[in-house]
């Protein structure tokens, strides 16, 4: 059984070291950010209770889902899309449930969500590093995999386009199976990828987020618009110290 990788670190140097370069053609390492290393790497959609619903299995309920968001949205979005994938990336960017788990090719924006101040938890970020350009998914396959693969969608908003998007696609359960974490997944699979669980320190979290807002990740650059805006607004209202000494000695 393969071992996911765990690294602790408690500074920005030690992060920075972390951030691997392109591994070759199709090969990208990607991160994702979450505000708890205690919560699992599970899609939105697996976080529904098909149960509860009157759909048999997470494959009718997940068609459901995209039917009814294919009727109802394409005045919303200016433009008809064309592939499943296509559709699943719209949905999970705005909150539809998915199959897709977000990720990015840039580890300081994972870093940015793993260190959501309003979480006392240690947060984590997430890296998987491709062994070879199989995970990745071309913009011309229509269906949507059976397997773990990377999707990176034609059409971005200004908001997935700062934050480097890509999706991680899950393979369904059968049934009404109870869903597999993608940790799971890799300790029992043979795909040739790597997965590292790099943790963040929760005391380190106000301080981390801060150094990312002087190198232009704060949520104004990541979520153009009203609601980046009002997000950085918030937070600013932290961000203030009581001593000046060390720019102004002797006050």
């Amino acid at each position: 059984m393969r071992e996911i990788e765990n690294i602790f670190v408690e500074s920005m140097d030690a992060f920075l070291n972390e951030m691997v370069p392109r591994l070759g053609f199709q090969r990208n390492p990607i991160y994702r950010g979450q505000a708890s290393d205690q919560w699992k790497l599970l899609p939105t959609l697996f976080r529904e209770e098909v149960g509860k619903t009157e759909f048999k299995s997470w494959a009718e309920l997940e068609g459901a889902l995209l039917l009814t968001l294919k009727q109802k949205s394409r005045g919303e979005l200016g433009y008809d899309p064309v592939t499943e994938l296509e559709w699943m990336s719209i949905g999970e960017h705005y909150g539809l449930p998915t199959r897709f788990s977000t990720w990015t090719e840039n580890a300081l924006v994972a870093l940015y969500f793993a260190t959501d101040p309003h979480c006392d938890d240690d947060g984590v970020v997430w890296r998987i590093l491709p062994g070879d350009g199989e995970l990745a998914i071309s913009h011309d396959y229509e269906q949507v995999p059976e397997s773990p693969r990377v999707y990176t969608p034609q059409k971005m908003t200004p908001a997935m386009l700062n934050q480097k998007t890509c999706y991680l696609s899950h393979p369904l359960p059968a049934e009404d199976a109870a869903p597999e974490c993608f940790e799971e997944f890799f300790e029992l699979g043979n795909d040739r990828l790597h997965l590292a669980r790099i943790v963040i320190p929760a005391a380190e979290k106000e301080y981390l987020r801060r150094r990312l807002a002087t190198m232009g990740f704060d949520s104004r650059t990541l979520f153009p618009g009203m609601r980046g805006l009002c997000g950085q607004i918030r937070e600013e209202i932290y961000s203030h110290t009581d001593s000046f000494e060390w720019v102004f000695p002797g006050e």
